[in-house]
C-alpha cells in the first residue's frame, strides 16, 4: 500500500515541499481550537468561541481565491513570506485584546485580519505536485498524500492544543500554532526549485475559461463538508467537557483525523475504474450515514468509536472533490480552481462553528449534533446534483 508513495517522495524536491506543506498547514488544526478553548474559558460562551473563529474562517475564505489567482501569475513566494508574518503578527495582537479584555469587536478584527492573511498553503502544495509531475495517475497518488498530510495536521494539531491549553496555557497554544505556520510558511517559501513559475499577464489572450457552474457546486460540496467537521468539532470540545473529561477533547479529534488518514492511504494506493464524479457521490453519502448515530452517542469512548468511522469517508471525499477540479479546468488556472474548493470548505467551517456552538448554549452537546448531521446531508444532495448535471464536457485529465 505504501510503495505509491516512497515513489512519489524521491522525486527531487517532493519531500521538502511535502514537509514545509505540513508545518505551514499546521495553523488549520490548531487556530479553530485553540480559539475556541481559550475564548470559552475566557467567557464561558461557546456561541461568542465559535464566532470569533469563524471570521477568521471567513476571512480566510474571501482571500483565498485572491491568492490563487496572484500565485498562477506571479508565483508562491512573496504571498507566502508575507502572509505567513502578517498572520502571526495579527494572532499575537489577538491573544494579547484577549488577555486585556478588549472589546468584541477588536477580536473580530484582528481574527479577520489573521485568517485573511493566512496562506493557503494546501493549495500551494498540489500545485507545486501538478508541477512536478504533470496529470495522470501518480498526481492523484500526490492528491491522495496531500489528504494524508492534512490528516496528519488534525491527527497531530488538536491533541498539541489541548495539551498545551490543559497543561500550560491556552495563550500557549495559540502562540504554538501561529509560530508553526511561520516556520511552515517561511520553509516552502524558501523552496524555488519546486515553485511552479508564474505566468504574468496574459500578452493580450484572454485567460483558458474555468467551468464555473461545475467550480460553483464543487465549492458548495466543499462548504458543506466545512460545515459538517467544523460543527463537528465544537460539539465534541462541548460534549467532553459535560462529561468531565475536556482533556480528551483532543485525543477524539485526533482520532477521528486518524481513521480520515488511513482512508486517505488506502485511497491513493488503488488504481480506481470508477469515474471520479461516482467516488464523490459515494464517499459524501457515506459521510452524512456515519453522521448520523452522533445524537446519540452517550460517552466519550462510544463518540470515539463513530467518530472513527466517520473519519474514514472524509479524505476519500476530499481527494475526489480534488480531483473533479484537476480534471475540469485548464492547467493554467488550477490553484485558483483549487482554491476555490477550499474557499467552500472555510466558509462552511464558519456557520458550522456558530450555528453549532449556538446549539451547544440552547440544547446542549448531544442535540447539538443535529447540526453537522444536517449539513453532511445537504453535502451529499449537492453532491448528487453537481456529479449528475454539472459535469463539463472538456476534461484535461484521467485516472
Amino acid at each position: 500500500m505504501l510503495k505509491p508513495y516512497v515513489h512519489l517522495m524521491r522525486r527531487p524536491g517532493a519531500s521538502a515541499f511535502f514537509t514545509a506543506g505540513i508545518l505551514g498547514r499546521m495553523p488549520i488544526s490548531m487556530l479553530g481550537l485553540g480559539i475556541v478553548i481559550l475564548i470559552a474559558r475566557e467567557t464561558g460562551s461557546y456561541g461568542l468561541a465559535g464566532a470569533v473563529s469563524g471570521v477568521g474562517v471567513i476571512a480566510g475564505a474571501l482571500t483565498g481565491p485572491i491568492q490563487g489567482r496572484l500565485v498562477d501569475r506571479f508565483g508562491q513566494r512573496t504571498l507566502l513570506l508575507a502572509g505567513s508574518i502578517v498572520c502571526t503578527i495579527a494572532l499575537g495582537f489577538l491573544l494579547v485584546a484577549v488577555r486585556a479584555d478588549a472589546p468584541i469587536w477588536v477580536l473580530y478584527v484582528l481574527s479577520f485580519v489573521a485568517g485573511g492573511t493566512r496562506p493557503q498553503v494546501g493549495s500551494f502544495v498540489r500545485a507545486r505536485w501538478t508541477h512536478l509531475l504533470g496529470r495522470g495517475r501518480a498526481l492523484q497518488t500526490a492528491f491522495a498524500l496531500e489528504a494524508v498530510g492534512d490528516e496528519v495536521v488534525f491527527v497531530v494539531g488538536p491533541v498539541v492544543v489541548t495539551a498545551l491549553a490543559t497543561q500550560v496555557s491556552p495563550y500557549a497554544a495559540l502562540s504554538a500554532a501561529g509560530l508553526l505556520g511561520l516556520a511552515g510558511g517561511i520553509w516552502l517559501a524558501l523552496l524555488r526549485a519546486s515553485d511552479p513559475p508564474g505566468r504574468g499577464k496574459a500578452h493580450g489572450k484572454e485567460q483558458a475559461p474555468l467551468p464555473w457552474l461545475s467550480i460553483l457546486l464543487l465549492s458548495l460540496i466543499g462548504l458543506g463538508l466545512g460545515a459538517t467537521l467544523g460543527g463537528a468539532e465544537v460539539v465534541t470540545i462541548a460534549f467532553t467537557t459535560e462529561k468531565g473529561q475536556a482533556q480528551l477533547s483532543g485525543v477524539v479529534l485526533a482520532v477521528w483525523a486518524f481513521g480520515s488518514l488511513l482512508a486517505g492511504l488506502w485511497y491513493g494506493s488503488v488504481h480506481w475504474q470508477a469515474p471520479v464524479e461516482r467516488r464523490l457521490l459515494f464517499g459524501t453519502m457515506l459521510l452524512a450515514i456515519t453522521l448520523a448515530p452522533l445524537p446519540w452517542v452517550n460517552s466519550v469512548l462510544l463518540l470515539g468509536v463513530v467518530l472513527f468511522c466517520c473519519g474514514l469517508t472524509i479524505a476519500p471525499t476530499m481527494v475526489a472533490v480534488t480531483a473533479c477540479v484537476e480534471e475540469w479546468v485548464p492547467p493554467q488556472r488550477l490553484t485558483e480552481a483549487i482554491t476555490w474548493t477550499v474557499t467552500g470548505m472555510l466558509l462552511g467551517v464558519a456557520p458550522g462553528n456558530a450555528l453549532s456552538g449556538h446549539a451547544v448554549d440552547l440544547w446542549g452537546p448531544s442535540t447539538a449534533y443535529w447540526v453537522p448531521f444536517s449539513f453532511g446531508i445537504a453535502c451529499a444532495l449537492v453532491a448528487a446534483v453537481s456529479t449528475t448535471f454539472a459535469r463539463p464536457k472538456t476534461r484535461f485529465a484521467h485516472n
